[in-house]
């Protein structure tokens, strides 16, 4: 898994989705300011250039007054000469009328200006004409055009730039992250037990202190877990001895009960003495499954697994578990039991066995069969015990492998047993690399199935000798 795809971009997703909205809101309320601050400065421009028409046209008016005498005649000359492209002037005589040059059209209407149209009225000359006033029209088509322009320019610019940005910042936020990612990647592959602990590159920025905070409480943690299986440790041995002393002076009793002349207090202190070695052998046995589980959680380091054939490992234990499971009024038989080369650790495998066949003896009925069979493919082997027994349902098939869980049927068939044994199955088969499971039986039968699946872990150079001594059979070996 690469650090880039260890970090889902949820994260990435929101801070560039804050970073967009703020931008947009930020651009759009300048945006807001510009148009504002636009739209008054071109109408203010207008305004004055209104008034420049009116100051130049008084001007005008001032200078040719003196040679023309009247103010008709004075404007007349004005009408021909003073000509502006984009506004229209009127002139008003004292009683408001319009004046107009003789033979020009009489007329309020301005076909040459387009729409809309802004007039602006001052007097002409208090002096040299009293009572006159100018009216300068002048159009704000180019203004309007130039808002709408820019208005144009926004709509479409602002999108832009935020797409922009957001693909900047996407980018941006990738490689910010990315040591989020290579730190996440570690941690998914980290082995706390085995002392490992995150690589910081820098210690100084936040991620750096993240990091040191992170290996502080892994060391914490640690600590802590070390402690616990000191005295884990320590308990089941402090315990054991005590017990197993207890467990003899019962037995001892017992057999001097079993001299003694009177029948009924020999029968009632047997009987007190059966249920006491009873409690303590199952006291006994929790103390070994504790004992066996704190030197599993201890195990640091990886088991020294070698080359060999896994069948012979096994089967040096399956005849131990006959005369068990004959007690019990249950067979062993082998099913498919092939010859198979595989790494793997001999003590752990044959306790992973005993561990699987005490389960499958303890909840069988007598009068059934426990098989076990044993196989391989190219790359994976295959381990399994089926019994006959009360089966486990298939909301438990995942918690029956908890420490201490034990389902509702197996505590009404046995009262004894610690919830210890699948437990510690699994932690032999996850040193192997391997993965366990219950199931029900491929025939449909009653009963459960227990599957392991291990990896083989041998290269072709890795191979052992052929053996020339077949392996002990057990009934239902070939």
């Amino acid at each position: 898994m690469s650090p880039r795809s260890a970090v889902r971009p949820r994260l990435r997703t929101r801070l560039i989705a804050w970073y967009a909205g703020t931008m947009c809101c930020v651009l759009l309320l300048a945006a807001v300011a510009l148009r504002f601050g636009v739209d008054r400065t071109l109408d203010r421009a207008h305004v004055e250039s209104l008034e420049s028409s009116v100051a130049l046209f008084r001007q005008f008016f001032r200078v040719e007054i003196a040679e023309y005498r009247s103010v008709e005649a004075t404007l007349s000359h004005i009408a021909g000469e003073l000509v502006f492209e984009d506004r229209v002037i009127d002139v008003h005589r004292p009683d408001g009328s319009l004046f107009n040059v003789t033979g020009a059209p009489v007329t309020e209407d301005y076909p040459s200006l387009r729409p809309p149209v802004r007039t602006l009225r001052a007097p002409l000359d208090p002096l040299l004409a009293p009572g006159w006033t100018i009216d300068v029209h002048g159009s704000k088509a180019n203004l309007e055009a130039a808002s709408h322009r820019l208005d144009l320019w926004l709509l479409g610019g602002i999108p832009l730039v935020v797409l922009l940005a957001a693909a900047l910042g996407w980018w941006l936020a990738g490689r910010a992250l990315r040591p989020i990612g290579t730190l996440a990647a570690q941690a998914q592959q980290l082995d706390a037990a085995a002392g490992s602990r995150l690589a910081l590159p820098d210690t100084t920025d936040e991620l750096g202190r993240l990091g040191t905070s992170f290996n502080a409480l892994l060391d914490r943690l640690d600590d802590a877990l070390a402690q616990q299986r000191r005295f884990l440790t320590d308990a089941a041995h402090e315990l054991r001895t005590p017990i197993a002393r207890l467990r003899s002076r019962v037995e001892m009793g017992r057999l001097s009960l079993a001299h003694t002349d009177a029948p009924a207090v020999r029968h009632e202190a047997d009987r007190v003495l059966a249920t006491l070695q009873g409690e303590l052998r199952d006291t006994s046995e929790v103390l070994h499954g504790l004992l066996a589980l704190a030197h599993a959680d201890a195990y640091i380091e990886p088991s020294r697994l070698s080359v060999g054939y896994l069948d012979d490992a096994l089967s040096d234990e399956l005849p131990r578990w006959r005369e068990t499971a004959e007690a019990a009024g249950v067979q062993v038989i082998l099913g498919a039991f092939d010859e198979v080369q595989a790494r793997f650790d001999a003590a752990l495998m044959r306790r992973l066995l005993a561990l699987l066949l005490d389960n499958a003896v303890r909840y069988s009925p007598a009068g059934t069969v426990i098989t076990v069979h044993l196989f391989a493919d190219d790359a994976t082997v295959y381990l399994t015990v089926e019994d006959r027994g009360i089966g486990i349902a298939a909301a438990d098939r995942e918690a029956v492998f908890e420490r201490f869980h034990r389902t509702e049927e197996a505590r009404a068939h046995r009262a004894d047993g610690s919830g210890l044994g699948l437990a510690l199955a699994r932690w032999i088969v996850l040193r192997h690399g391997g993965t366990i499971r219950a199931e029900s039986r491929a025939d449909g039968g009653d009963g459960v199935a227990i599957l392991v699946e291990m990896p083989i872990g041998v290269t072709s150079g890795e191979l052992v000798v052929e053996r020339s001594e077949p392996v002990g059979s057990l009934p239902g070996t070939a």
